[in-house]
Order: C-alpha cells, then structure tokens, then sequence
C-alpha cells in the first residue's frame, strides 16, 4: 500500500513537472512559430504578388516647342499591329516630320492586310494627341482637298530611326513628293550606333507616356474589366496575373509542352499552367488570359486553374459585338494592353513588343512585379535545364527605357535608374 502511494506520488509529480514545462515554455514556441509562418507567408505573398510602388511621373527633358516654325509638306503614317507598336511608330513619324519641317496628319491605324482601316479616334483621344504636341509638330486631322486621293510614296522606316538617317535617305524623297507615308517599319539598325539624342529621346517618352490616351469608352471597358478580375479573384485577395499567351509563331501549334524556336519560347496550355503552379499559384488563382476565347486545347490548364477568364467571359454583352466580333482587331488589343498593365502580376510568355511595352506601362503606374519565363541550370546537374519563373530583368535592373523617362517625385533620372535590389532572371 505504501509502495503504491508512493508510485502515485511520483506520478503527480512527474506530471506537475511536464505541466509546469508547457506553462513556462508554451507561449514562447508558440511565438516562434507564429512569427516563422507570418515571416514565411509574407515571403511568399511578395514573390507572388510583388510589392506596391508609387506610379512614376515624367523626368525627361522637354523638347523644345517652336510656335513659329515653317513647316512644308506632310507626313502620314499607317500604325498597325496593335497599341504596343502604336507607340513606336507614331514616336518616329513625329520625329521624322520635325526633322522634314513637315506637317504630321492624324495617324491612320491599319486592322490588317484584309481588314478595313480604323480611325485614330476609335482607339485614341485625339484633342488630348494634339494638345500634347502643340509646338512640337504641326497636326492636321487630314490632307487639303487637292492632295486626297493620289497615290503617295510609301516608304519603309526602321524602327528608331536617327536623324542622320532621316537626312539621306528620306529627305530626297520628300522634297520631290510633298507627301510621304510611313508604312511599313523595319527592325532597328543593328549596324548603326545608337544616337544619344537628348531632343528625339524626349519625343520618344513624350509618345509614349503621355501623348497617346485610350478614348473614353476603352478606358472605362479596360477599368469595368478590371474590377471584375478583381471580383474574381476574391479568394485571393482580389489581386490577379494576367498571362500573355499569344503567339503568331507556327512552331507554338506544334503538340509539345514547351517548344523553343530562334526567338521564342511557347508553351502548351499543360506546361502553362505546371509554371504557375511551380511558383506557388495557388488552385483558386484568377487568371486573365489573352485569348478571346478557350477551345478545349486549354483543358489541362483549366484542370490546374478553374478560374481562367478570358475577353469573352468578362465583357459585358452589349459591347462583345463591338469588341470582339466587328473584326477589329486593334480594339481586342487595346483591351489586352489595358488589362495587362493594370494586373497584379504580368506573366508575358514571349519576349516581344507587346512585353516591352506594357512592362513600360506598368513602371509608369507604379505595378512593375512582372514574371519572366527562364531557362535555369541546376548546378548539381550541368546538361538539365528547368523553365521557371523569375523577376523581369529590365525591372530588377532598371533597364528598361521607361526609366530614363520617368522618376518618382522629386527623384532625378540617374537615381531612378538605380537598381534598388540585385537583378534577378
């Protein structure tokens, strides 16, 4: 009976012990390990979604704006291929029509080879375009009356075209036509020096960070489109990634995950939506697709990521006959760039002008988290690859050309251009 009381008293005691040991060292663990998921999950949602920025504002040198200039002859320019390259080739029109002493007319946006021409107004704010360049280059919303309906000379320009360029090879023709039409534009001159231009460099951010506004009604379809990828992404926070997954590359039809060519990478649907989900995407992620609308191809990406909307499922029925259906493909575009550079996340799977543009977008309204596909080596393993997802390089580095065009307030062009963390992939 003793040896039993004693048993139970050592029992008590080892319990009081145990007890006392969780009373003392319970809210501390817990702490830690409070703070460790709080550290965790705060790296991760800022390797997901980014960190805020505020928007930037215009730091260029303004060009010089001469009331009194004589100007002689004109300048057409045909834009195409979407507000992306909009941007560029009414920057060199602009600038080829100051350095000709020409007239610019309001641009014409051509749809396509077999679709009809649009008018600058259905994409662009026009009082807004010439206001901006009052002083820099004369506008006019059409040819004089004797000069419409002649065949023009067309001529093909490369993209940044120099001034130099512009005095060889395009003054001659001007001065024996009147009128010429930029029509047709060509890479950059990779065997010509870049001219350092301070005048034609402050053109060029003029064009395309302030001149050209999306008229009314797509400003406020691009805004009504966003707070619905908003609504759809409550789950998550309503923040959203937006994924540019056009390609007009023949390689990219081929029936393979990931397919490589000279200057692209495309991905099938599958390998899409693996890469979301290996950079921590989480099931319930909204994602905006630039696509009109899915076919059963996008099925394996719609198993991993139910939440994928597209400009058919988001835009309001009275305006998809306008938008979608007319065959005006530079409507369709437009709502793309607006989307994406208004997302939470970019995901631009090839690296073209649609990227280099909306990514200079993006810095502007202060949204730069953008997502790059990249090949990565494993050190381990020297002969395999893997395709991950990592910070724009032209972000991280601030390489982009937007950052010689744009600062925060008060904050000169050589300290915006500083890199503020190591670049990434």
């Amino acid at each position: 009976m003793l040896g039993l009381r004693k048993g139970v008293i050592g029992f008590l005691g080892f319990m009081f012990l145990v007890f006392s040991y969780n009373i003392l060292n319970n809210g501390p663990l817990q702490i830690r390990s409070q703070a460790g998921q709080v550290q965790s999950s705060t790296s991760t949602q800022i390797k997901l979604w980014g960190v805020p920025f505020r928007p930037l504002e215009p730091c260029w040198t303004e060009p010089s704006r001469k009331s009194n200039r004589k100007e002689w002859g004109y300048v057409l320019v045909r834009c195409s291929q979407g507000p992306h390259h909009h941007r560029f080739q009414i920057a060199d029109a602009v600038i080829v029509a100051r350095q000709l002493g020409a007239t610019l007319v309001i641009p014409i946006v051509k749809e396509g080879l077999t679709e009809l021409a649009s008018n600058f107004d259905d994409l662009y704010t026009v009082k807004h375009f010439i206001a901006t360049l009052e002083g820099v280059v004369r506008i006019m919303g059409r040819l004089p009356e004797d000069l419409r309906g002649l065949n023009h000379t067309s001529i093909q320009v490369p993209y940044r075209i120099t001034k130099p360029y512009i005095d060889q090879n395009i003054r001659p023709i001007f001065e024996k036509s009147t009128v010429i039409v930029l029509d047709d534009f060509l890479p950059s001159m990779e065997d010509v020096e870049e001219e350092q231009d301070v005048e034609m460099e402050a053109i060029r951010c003029l064009i395309k960070y302030k001149a050209l506004m999306f008229q009314s009604q797509i400003e406020k379809l691009g805004n009504r489109l966003n707070n619905r990828m908003k609504e759809a992404a409550q789950r998550a926070g309503g923040k959203y990634v937006a994924v540019d997954y056009r390609s007009t590359d023949t390689a990219c039809e081929e029936e393979r995950d990931v397919v490589h060519t000279k200057s692209k990478r495309c991905l099938s649907p599958r390998a899409l939506g693996l890469l979301l989900q290996s950079h921590g995407f989480a099931r319930e992620t909204a994602i905006y697709l630039t696509q009109t609308r899915l076919d059963e191809s996008f099925d394996p990406l719609l198993n991993l990521f139910p939440n994928v909307i597209t400009k058919e499922y988001s835009m309001p029925f009275n305006e998809e006959s306008q938008f979608l259906y007319s065959g005006r493909t530079q409507l369709e575009l437009a709502i793309d760039f607006y989307i994406c550079s208004h997302s939470d996340v970019l995901v631009p799977i090839h690296s073209n002008t649609f990227y280099t543009a909306v990514a200079g977008e993006r810095i502007k309204l202060g949204l730069p988290h953008i997502l790059v596909p990249s090949l990565v080596t494993r050190p381990k393993q020297a002969t395999e690859t893997t395709l991950l997802l990592g910070v724009s390089q032209m972000v991280a580095a601030k390489t982009h050309p937007a950052y010689s065009c744009l600062c925060e307030h008060g904050m000169s062009e050589r300290l915006a251009k500083e890199p503020t963390s190591p670049a990434s992939s």
